[in-house]
């Protein structure tokens, strides 16, 4: 994964390198905030897209009805 610096200078260079405003008073924070994205443990049940194993099981269909009328 990419540090911070080079998130921060990635931001920048895709914004126009601003010399002020939002986006430059904000690179740091959205940096810091991918950082600690892709170093958050992940558990068993969170699969890659962050769905829970149980959501991605796979699924039945009735295509013929259970009941005779």
């Amino acid at each position: 994964m990419a540090s911070k610096e080079q998130i921060k200078k990635t931001i920048l260079d895709i914004a126009g390198n601003p010399s002020s405003g939002a986006i430059k008073s904000l690179a740091d924070a959205w940096a810091e905030a991918i950082v600690e994205l892709d170093e958050a443990p992940r558990s068993k049940s969170e699969a890659v897209d962050g769905a829970s194993l149980s959501a991605l099981k796979k699924e039945s269909r009735v295509t013929k009805p259970t009941e005779i009328r």
